[in-house]
């Protein structure tokens, strides 16, 4: 799709795709990272033009996730994409090119839901513990901050860094915050 001056969306083609897609974001200018659902293969590359492909250097977990349990966010800069497992109370790091991943498992990673990345940082909302974690792409927690929000399902993270927004799930609420950084 593409957006004019005016907001205006403008679909330019519809891509057909052999497994379910729950989550996608950019990979490079020309293709992007789908989550799957119900699928071994837990993430794949899809181009504008339709064709997919597997992420030969990663090595995903030998489980079937399903949409609320997975949720992914790339970040080009440094190659990582991040993947959050739901009831292992994880956050993976995968290292695409080289293959290698860290496990990011902490008390404060409670049911980890939204996930998100900007500035080589790595920002998850953890549901039990009502906070967005705020990681390094090495997997170092740097900070918690209290969002004083249940349930809280999607984040986001302007590009230079500086907001964060958060959304729920149970009582419509979407909450902005500014990002100070010491």
């Amino acid at each position: 799709m593409s957006v004019d001056g005016k907001s205006s969306i403008t679909p330019l083609k519809t891509l057909k795709t052999s497994t379910e897609v729950y989550s996608i974001c950019p990979y490079d200018a020309n293709r992007f990272i789908v989550g799957t659902e119900g699928n071994r293969r837990h993430a794949r590359v899809i181009g504008l033009n339709g064709q997919e492909s597997d992420i030969h250097s990663l090595t995903f977990p030998e489980k079937t996730y399903y949409a609320s349990l997975c949720r992914y966010t790339y970040l080009p800069s440094e190659g990582v994409l991040a993947v959050t497992y739901y009831y292992e109370h994880t956050v993976q790091l995968y290292q695409i090119g080289t293959g290698t991943s860290r496990t990011v498992k902490d008390d404060r990673i409670q049911l980890p839901a939204g996930i998100c990345g900007a500035q080589g940082r790595v920002f998850v909302a953890s549901n039990d513990t009502h906070t967005v974690v705020e990681m390094t792409v090495q997997g170092e927690i740097v900070k918690c901050h209290d969002v004083g929000m249940m349930w809280q399902r999607t984040i986001s993270v302007t590009q230079d860094g500086g907001h964060v927004v958060v959304a729920n799930n149970i009582d419509t609420t979407i909450k902005l915050f500014k990002m100070e950084y010491a």
